[in-house]
């Protein structure tokens, strides 16, 4: 009786033992191959080793060429992007202004260049030049070209002096013929060829070269001779006191214009430091999912690193 007593005791503790230890066991393979289908499907997703599956948190980073694109477009704009706002707003100021600068000179010189020629057109006169290249050939003891056109009496000039001038009716009704001719005069007794129609080399010829053009200003005379800067008549003088005051607009203007052309450039290359600068400052954060084995069981291990 004892020995059955034991025997069923036995067979009970036996099969409890295998009936506890084969549902573990299956349940352990179960749990690794559920393991290793996550560790797996996420490696697919994140392109890392299966080993190790992380999440990471790579916070607003800046695009280095668009940084430099966008400020040698517009500089500031690059720096703006890259949010540092005090610097692009610097590289934003000098831009609007050094563009002001351009424009306001350049309106200023426009304005100073239509004020010369008109002063010019007034007191000025072609038909006083062709008539001085007429009396210069005319009192040559050696002109030997074509035939010359007649001159005038006398006139006196406002300084005292005397115009002799081809008969303004004459000269009005053959202007072309005679200009013809007497351009072949200024080509053998002047170094200079006024141009036909009123150009910018027009303007500056007749105020330039007052040997060959003072003349025929409305406050000098043929009878004296002009070689300035400091021998000529007053109407010149400030004519071309005029026209170097609207040169020194225009080359404002053009430095306004080299500047803004200087700052796109720094303000490109600052722009890609700055990207870089803030790229580098931004908080990584990056969480790590491993398993490890302990004692004989795999545990779930998170992690989180933070690199600055």
């Amino acid at each position: 009786m004892k020995f059955q007593f034991i025997t069923v005791i036995f067979s009970l503790l036996c099969s409890w033992s295998l009936y506890a230890e084969l549902p573990f066991n299956w349940g352990k393979e179960e749990l690794l191959a559920r393991r290793l289908a996550l560790r797996n499907a996420a490696s697919q997703q994140t392109g890392q080793t299966a080993g190790q599956v992380s999440a990471q948190n790579n916070p607003d980073t800046r695009s280095v060429s668009k940084s430099v694109l966008f400020s040698a477009i517009l500089p500031g704009s690059g720096q703006f992007y890259s949010k540092s706002y005090i610097k692009a707003a610097i590289f934003f100021a000098a831009e609007v202004g050094t563009w002001a600068v351009y424009f306001s000179y350049d309106k200023k010189g426009d304005q100073k260049d239509s004020e010369f020629k008109v002063y010019a057109n007034e007191n000025w006169s072609e038909y006083r030049y062709w008539s001085y290249v007429n009396w210069v050939a005319t009192n040559d003891p050696n002109y030997t070209g074509p035939e010359l056109f007649p001159i005038d009496p006398p006139v006196t000039a406002p300084n005292g002096g005397y115009w002799y001038l081809i008969p303004e009716d004459y000269y009005n009704a053959n202007q072309e013929n005679i200009i013809s001719t007497l351009r072949e005069v200024e080509a053998d007794q002047f170094s200079h060829r006024l141009p036909s129609s009123k150009t910018q080399q027009y303007y500056e010829m007749i105020g330039k070269y007052p040997m060959q053009f003072g003349n025929a200003w409305g406050d000098a005379s043929f009878d004296r001779q002009y070689s300035g800067p400091d021998n000529i008549t007053e109407g010149n003088d400030y004519y071309m006191s005029m026209r170097d005051e609207s040169n020194r607009l225009y080359d404002v203007s053009q430095y306004g214009l080299m500047v803004a052309l200087i700052n796109h450039v720094i303000s490109a290359i600052d722009a890609g430091f700055t990207a870089r600068g803030y790229n580098r400052r931004q908080v990584k954060m990056e969480m790590s999912y491993q398993n490890y084995r302990y004692k004989n069981e795999y545990l779930n291990m998170l992690g989180m690193n933070i690199k600055w």
